[in-house]
């Protein structure tokens, strides 16, 4: 039974991984930036320049603005996570303003010349992520 498991795994894994490094519609998708206090101001436009290059073939997507303005509430690390993207409902109402079907959520932490980036994907279907990863990239100028 184990190796059955193990040989499903395998031939179905790579599917999987594609799943979340597909390219995103930019005309479908919002994405919602969060940086906390740790990132450098001027990183910020750098960030999400490779926001598109990652997930929308470096065309610029649409951003989630209203998010900022309207649902937002305190974590426990100083930064800020949308309340209208964590909540079907209020994600629903935020995608018939936007004419979205979809959010990118992508929080940015800096620790010196790394930076931590938690991506999760939302739809209008399911309350919970497609998928959630978290990745590091560094400093654009530290890579030389």
């Amino acid at each position: 039974m184990r190796y059955i498991f193990l040989l499903f795994f395998s031939l179905f894994s790579p599917w999987l991984a594609f799943a979340e490094e597909q390219q995103l519609n930019m005309q479908t998708t919002a994405v919602r930036y969060v940086f906390t206090d740790s990132v450098e101001r001027e990183l910020k436009p750098w960030l999400q320049e490779e926001v598109a290059n990652t997930w929308f073939g470096s065309n610029t997507p649409k951003s989630c603005h209203i998010c900022d303005n309207v649902y937002r509430y305190p974590v426990d690390n100083g930064s800020l996570v949308t309340r209208g993207v964590q909540n079907l409902i209020n994600r629903k109402r935020l995608a018939s303003i936007l004419e979205v079907q979809s959010f990118l959520t992508v929080i940015f932490r800096q620790t010196g010349e790394l930076i931590s980036v938690e991506a999760s994907m939302h739809n209008l279907k399911k309350n919970e992520p497609l998928w959630a990863k978290v990745i590091e990239w560094s400093k654009p100028w530290s890579l030389w």
